[in-house]
Parts: structure tokens; sequence; C-alpha cells
């Protein structure tokens, strides 16, 4: 499942996750952005397999959500930072306001400054994995902008828990000469949460980029993608316009990869999950059980993530 070298394959062995496993409930979700929905308007879409008609006020530009595409009840439905939230519970009569906070993230200004969203033919778990495999982006994208897997590098990366999840801790960049263009002295760190949400942090002493990554799962074989920024950078409004020309193929490359494993679903092996480069996997594995069993009730969720130093080669 993963071309990374790890340096410790020996520990953390496990199969991989089920092609039709549970979706994470009780949960916050991703549903659009903002702008996604016009002013009066409407939109439909599938969250777990679940019709959901998104509402929004023609006056107010307020939000809200029903089941059934507008026939069935109304579920919890937030915004926060320029993205519709709504909240997928086990309960169909779920009308109490749900004991979890939306996520917030911190973007700069709250404004959603570029967006682009792919779906990807894969159940939540396999679009995660490929989310939080380090040997995912030099090995599966091509970009003028990023290193790919012509030169393997080794890495050491410090993890410590944080809420609903885990964060890799601030380090220098080495993927991409792209993180330059903000200038000054960069830094970059990474936080992963619940229920599919990887929270990139490119800063400097003047200015923060957040490229936040939002998996929305579809139904039990296709999963949403949204490609989120935020900055405070006035040197990338200047390249916006040409962001979707990078953006889009970038996305597609998922897709492509995605498609290719499916179609070879019926000759795969059983595969497993070694070492140190799939370990932020099974936590995400951990942290989706942990979840489960808390029955959505953030005072009964115990994170099982501990401080760990992670060493891999890519």
């Amino acid at each position: 499942m993963s071309h990374t070298i790890a340096s410790n394959p020996s520990g953390n062995a496990a199969p991989p996750a089920a092609p039709f496993a549970a979706f994470i409930e009780n949960i916050w979700y991703v549903a659009a952005a903002l702008t996604e929905v016009p002013l009066g308007g409407h939109e439909d879409t599938l969250i777990c397999g679940r019709a959901v008609r998104l509402l929004r006020d023609s006056d107010s530009g307020g939000v809200r959500a029903v089941r059934e595409a507008g026939r069935g009840k109304s579920m919890p439905c937030k915004v926060s930072e320029g993205l519709i939230w709504v909240f997928v519970s086990d309960r169909d009569d779920l009308t109490d306001s749900p004991a979890l906070p939306v996520p917030a993230f911190g973007g700069p200004k709250g404004l959603v400054r570029f967006m682009e969203k792919v779906v990807i033919p894969a159940h939540q778990d396999d679009a995660t994995y490929g989310l939080l495999d380090p040997a995912h982006t030099p090995f599966v994208h091509r970009s003028p902008i990023w290193r790919g897997s012509g030169v393997l590098k080794e890495k050491t990366k410090r993890f410590e828990s944080s809420p609903m999840g885990f964060t890799m801790m601030p380090h220098a960049p080495v993927n991409s000469d792209i993180y330059k263009i903000i200038g000054g002295a960069i830094t970059v760190r990474i936080a992963f949460r619940l229920p599919g949400l990887r929270a990139e942090y490119i800063s400097n002493a003047r200015h923060t980029v957040l490229g936040l990554t939002a998996l929305t799962p579809i139904d039990q074989r296709h999963t949403a993608l949204r490609q989120i920024f935020y900055w405070d950078a006035p040197v990338l409004d200047l390249i916006r316009p040409f962001a979707r020309l990078v953006a889009r193929p970038f996305l597609q490359q998922d897709v492509n990869i995605m498609a290719l494993r499916r179609e070879n679903e019926a000759h795969a092996g059983k595969g497993m999950l070694v070492g140190d480069s799939d370990q932020q996997f099974l936590w995400y594995l951990n942290l989706k059980r942990a979840w489960a069993a808390s029955c959505g009730c953030p005072a009964r969720f115990e994170n099982p993530v501990k401080p760990a130093t992670l060493r891999w080669k890519t």
C-alpha cells in the first residue's frame, strides 16, 4: 500500500481497512463552501449515503440542512470560516445542538481564498490513507512545483496528540520550493483530526497560509475531497487566477490512483500496514474506534495517540 521505505519495518503490522467499513458518525463534515450555495437557492448532496439539501436564506445568507433533499428532518448545520458544516448523527431524530463544537482552524481572516473539489472513487478510510501516507505526494503527484520520487530523503518528525487527532510539530519544509513564495524563514505545522481533516500551516514572521484538506464521504465507494486555502500574503492574490491550472491536474492524480487501485481490488493481496511510515494511518484507525466507543460524546472520548518521533524515507 505504500512506497515508503520505513526505518522501523518490524513494528505495528496490521491489515488494511475493510473496503466497506463503517462511516464515522456523530461528527461534523464539510458539506460545501458557502460560495457553492447561492443566496435564496439550494444545493443537494450526499453525505455518508444520506441525501442532504442545503438551503440558503436570501436575506440573511444563513444556511440550514435537511435530510432527504428537503422532505425529511432538519440536521444540525453551522457556517464557520466560509464553510458549511453538517453534523451527521447515528440518530434520525437529533434536534439538539451537538456537544461537539464545529472545527475551527484559524485560517487568516476566516476567508476562503481558493477551493478546488474532486470526487475520489474510494471509501472514506482509503481516501484518508492517501491523505496520511508520507509516500503519497512524491510517488503519486507529478508537478513542476513539487519534489517527486527521484530523490528520497530521510525524514524525522515529532508528533503530539491534539484535539480529535494529532499534530506534526513545526519543521522546515523540504518537499517544495513553492513554500518560499511568501518569503522569510518558513515553518510548517500539520494537524490531522477526525473525521478526515488535514490542516497544513505554512508561516513565517509576517504571513500564514493554511491549506485545509477536507474529506467528506459520499457513499461507500466515493469521497469528496476539497482543497481549501486561506492566506494573508498579498503575493498569493496575484497568482490566484492561475492556481486552478495547477490544482486541477494535481487533484486529478488522486482520482486516477484510486481508480487504478479499484481496478486491482480483485487481484490485490491482503496488504499490511508496517512501521513508522504507516503509523499515522494506524492512529487514524485507533481514533476512529475510540470515537465510536465514545458514542459521539467528547467528554467520554480518550485520544489514543501518544507523543512519538517517526522516521521514514520519501
